[in-house]
C-alpha cells in the first residue's frame, strides 16, 4: 500500500470529519452516547474541521494520508508554546495497525519541531486500550485518568507526554516491531 501525507485543505473539512465520525462509531461505541455517534456526530465535527481548517486559529499542522486515492486517516497537531499538542489522530476502521498512525504521527511531530516545538502530547479516552498501547510503544508517558467533556459527553482521560519530541520522532521512524 503506497501511503501520501499531505497538508489538508478547507476543502477536505468533509472527508475528514466522515472519517474522524466513522473512527468514533468504530473505537467510541461503549464511551459514547449512541444517539450521539448514530447521529449528530457528524456534523459537530463537520464544524469543528470547517472551523479548524478555514480560520486556522494557531501554528500547527492538519495532515492527511490516503492509500490508492482514498483517505486512510489524518492527524492534528497545534503549538502551544514549545509544546507540541496532538488534537486527533485517526485511521479509518479496518486500515489500523499498517503503519498509517506512526507515519502520521512522525510526520506531524517533525513539523512541529520545525515550528519550535520540544515536547508532544496529547489527551486520550482511558477505554482506548488500543490508542494507549501505541503510544507507550511510541515512549510516551500516560498520566492519571481523569474526567472530561469531548463535544458533550462525558468521559474518562488521561494525558499521555512524550519529554521530548525527538524522541517521539524517532519511535515513529523506527521499524514496527515484529
Amino acid at each position: 500500500m503506497a501511503l501520501r501525507l499531505r497538508s489538508a485543505r478547507a476543502a477536505d473539512s468533509a472527508a475528514l470529519a466522515a472519517l474522524h465520525a466513522a473512527s468514533w462509531r468504530d473505537t467510541y461505541r461503549d464511551a459514547f452516547d449512541p444517539a450521539f455517534l448514530a447521529g449528530p456526530v457528524e456534523a459537530a465535527l463537520a464544524a469543528r474541521w470547517i472551523a479548524a481548517l478555514e480560520h486556522r486559529p494557531r501554528g500547527g499542522v492538519v495532515i492527511l494520508a490516503t492509500a490508492g486515492g482514498d483517505l486512510a486517516g489524518f492527524v492534528a497537531a497545534w503549538r502551544q508554546d514549545t509544546e507540541c499538542w496532538v488534537e486527533s489522530l485517526h485511521v479509518r476502521p479496518g486500515m489500523r495497525g499498517a503503519g498509517i498512525g506512526r507515519a502520521l504521527l512522525g510526520f506531524a511531530a517533525g513539523r512541529m519541531r520545525a515550528m519550535g516545538c520540544v515536547t508532544a502530547r496529547l489527551e486520550v479516552l482511558a477505554a482506548n486500550t488500543g490508542a494507549l498501547r501505541f503510544y507507550v510503544a511510541l515512549g510516551g508517558e500516560v498520566g492519571a485518568e481523569r474526567p472530561g467533556e469531548v463535544l458533550g459527553q462525558q468521559v474518562t482521560e488521561c494525558g499521555v507526554r512524550w519529554p521530548a519530541i525527538a524522541t517521539l520522532i524517532a519511535a515513529c521512524a523506527a521499524p514496527k516491531p515484529g
